[in-house]
């Protein structure tokens, strides 16, 4: 029985699918191709570091990683040209039913024959891309190798042109920011010269100051012109009379002056808030908004700035995919491997008639 099964479970089987490996498998052709992620940006001091110790930089290992991820995907399935039929591709052998693809699959299963016929490899080290493509004709391995590059380098282009909207969004939109703040405050100081009815309360304070500082120069005139009278005068005379009135009216306009810089009463003890009117609080106020426009104003300059820098730096950091080898032709069929698969197919069904007698003889000694 030992005997028998070893013939009828792994000899005969072996043998048959010995013979079809070697008398029915359709040769396989492949092509291959290698590419890598780079980009245009100069290359750091800190990076010279991880180029020396043979490591690719970490985003276009990322952007690589992302590319090979979509190879491997549904989505390049969905992406292939519609003159490239795959299933007319993969099934040009209807025959050898082992390797061909068959009709009207799920996407499951053409994505997983995909990745049975289609190797693609990621070398992390030196960030270059492998892939081998394999069918039943050199012309086809090729062509899906052609198709697979160009895809490829429409991805990182369009990972490029992503990076750089990115980049420049955010700038774009501090810019945008910045120029609403600044208007919102040139609007508020407008509204504010409308209401005072004055382009600038400096300009105002200042030649009040300077009115304030003649009359009471007048003033202080006529009280020493006074007192050099009244030593020989008498009070009550014409020009002593006339002396007071002349300073009673230079200290009445001194006054009016003053109350126009400040009224004297702090705004606690102001209920009317009259005291907010007096250009002392007029030039707080226009003070604060000039300096709050002043600092818009800078912060729009610093924005325009940055965003003109984050352009420049979006445009040096191009993503382009460096192809190393272009599509091969292949003049002789690699695959399938004849003798490691039927060594293979005996080895495993050997394996399994070992376990199978080994169990027998186990259970036999028990009973």
């Amino acid at each position: 029985m030992i005997v028998l099964g070893f013939l009828f479970f792994v000899a005969v089987p072996a043998t048959v699918f010995s013979v079809y490996m070697f008398f029915w498998a359709s040769d396989q052709y492949h092509s291959k191709t290698a590419f890598s992620v780079r980009s245009s940006n100069p290359v750091a001091a800190t990076e010279i570091l991880g180029m020396v110790m043979g490591g690719a930089s970490e985003s276009t290992s990322s952007d690589s990683y992302i590319l090979t991820d979509y190879l491997r995907s549904q989505a390049v399935l969905k992406d292939l040209p519609q003159t490239l039929d795959l299933q007319a591709i993969f099934n040009r052998e209807p025959s050898d039913f082992l390797f061909s693809m068959g009709k009207d699959l799920p996407v499951e299963d053409r994505l997983n024959y995909w990745n049975d016929m289609v190797d693609v490899s990621f070398d992390a080290t030196s960030g270059v891309i492998q892939v081998e493509v394999r069918t039943f004709r050199p012309e086809d391995s090729v062509e899906i190798s052609k198709a697979i590059l160009k895809l490829s380098e429409g991805l990182v282009n369009e990972l490029s042109e992503a990076n750089r909207r990115e980049t420049v969004r955010f700038a774009e939109e501090s810019v945008a920011k910045a120029e609403a703040r600044l208007k919102a405050i040139r609007k508020q100081m407008l509204t504010y010269r409308n209401e005072t009815q004055e382009v600038s309360p400096e300009e105002n304070a200042k030649l009040a100051t300077e009115m304030i500082a003649g009359l009471d120069q007048q003033r202080a005139s006529r009280e020493a012109e006074k007192k050099t009278l009244m030593s020989y005068l008498d009070e009550d005379s014409p020009r002593i009379r006339l002396l007071n009135q002349q300073i009673e009216a230079l200290e009445g306009q001194i006054s009016s002056a003053r109350k126009r810089l400040g009224s004297g009463v702090s705004p606690q003890g102001d209920p009317d808030n009259v005291s907010r009117k007096a250009l002392s609080f007029r030039l707080a106020d226009y003070s604060d908004l000039a300096l709050e426009e002043e600092f818009a104003q800078q912060l729009y300059v610093t924005s325009l700035a940055s965003l003109e820098k984050a352009r420049q730096e979006a445009d040096s950091k191009h993503l382009y995919l460096a192809t190393f080898i272009e599509p091969t032709l292949s003049e002789d069929a690699q695959y399938p491997s004849r003798i490691l698969y039927s060594l293979a197919a005996f080895l495993l069904l050997a394996g399994i008639w070992s376990v199978v007698v080994l169990m027998y003889y186990n259970v036999r000694d028990r009973t």
